[in-house]
Parts: structure tokens; sequence; C-alpha cells
């Protein structure tokens, strides 16, 4: 986490890195990066978007919130919120409704 903080901090001020991991402890190559300010985070996605750490590319994206408008729409089945989960989750009187609209 420090060398990452201290790659992140050529353009603004670090205030937190978080690196994640998975249960046993490796890296899942994907980490937050915290700024002080907006304008530094904005320098730093100019900046180091598409670049390489090592050997490893870089990509950064702004964080975005678990129920976000801004995510991309679930398509899954096993995903709530997706057409599919909603058909295969259906009560019995959700299911006569659609099938009478259908007919």
């Amino acid at each position: 986490e420090d060398r990452l903080r201290e790659h992140f901090a050529e353009r603004g001020e670090v205030t937190d890195v978080k690196i994640l991991k998975t249960g046993d402890g490796k890296s899942r190559q994907m980490a937050f990066v915290g700024y002080k300010t907006t304008a530094d985070a904005v320098k730093a996605l100019e900046y180091f978007h598409n670049t390489f750490i090592d050997t490893s590319r870089v990509q950064v994206e702004y964080a975005r919130a678990v129920k976000s408008a801004q995510l991309p729409r679930p398509w899954s089945k096993h995903s709530e919120g997706s057409s599919a989960h909603r058909r295969t989750h259906e009560t019995p009187e959700e299911r006569a409704a659609r099938e009478a609209k259908a007919a």
C-alpha cells in the first residue's frame, strides 16, 4: 500500500489507499485511492489512466456507490434488479398478470 500511495501522490495529496484482497490474502489487482480534493482526483485520473506500474496496466475510474444509477443495468438471473431475476422470482399473482398481458 505504501508503494501505491507514493506512486499516486505524484498528482495530488493521497488521503487513503485500500488494496482489495481475496479471502486467502492475495491481491485482487484492484485498489481504491482517495484524494484530498476533487481537482487532485481529476488530475490523477487523467494522468494515470492506461499507464503501467511495473508490468501491470493501470485503469483509473471514479468509484461509484453500490446502488448508483450510473452503474450498468444487471443482466444475470442471479442479480437483483434484472428482468431475468424478476421473472424467476415473481409471485404467482405477478406471473398471472404478466401472462394475461402477453395474451
